[in-house]
């Protein structure tokens, strides 16, 4: 059973919750709390979502909104995890096409820094085979 419901609902929940058991119980509704409950759901089993507060109040609603790529890992020669974030990346792009939206990112360069345009470029290449980014 799917219920939608507030911090303005809390204690007929925590009622509700009490003559109700759960096979996951998750605190914390932000958006790692959501994805994991999500998860959970879609593998049939019931679950509790906890929140100190109202859903997606905390950290969550003051984010960036964007789906990190690991960009960095590949300059600490971290391959695997550049391309464990990318398979994430597109399983996130693939459940959620209504909320997620590529963008496109500018890179400066300046004198003096530690990366030019050429190695950057390959960088970059490198980054999209490995995350497995698909060009249009």
């Amino acid at each position: 059973m799917v219920q939608l419901f507030s911090a303005f609902d809390r204690e007929t929940i925590e009622r509700k919750m009490q003559d109700e058991k759960f096979d996951v119980v998750i605190v914390g509704g932000g958006i790692t709390g959501a994805g994991i409950a999500l998860d959970a759901v879609s593998r049939g089993m019931t679950v509790a979502l906890v929140e100190m507060n109202d859903f997606a109040s905390g950290t969550s609603s003051r984010s960036t909104k964007l789906v990190h790529g690991g960009l960095r890992y590949l300059q600490q020669f971290e391959v695997k995890e550049v391309a464990e974030l990318g398979k994430e990346r597109a399983i996130v792009y693939e459940n959620g096409p209504h909320v997620t939206t590529p963008e496109w990112m500018m890179l400066p360069f300046h004198k003096g820094g530690n990366m030019g345009k050429l190695t950057a470029s390959a960088g970059i290449r490198l980054y999209d085979y490995l995350a497995g980014v698909k060009k249009k």
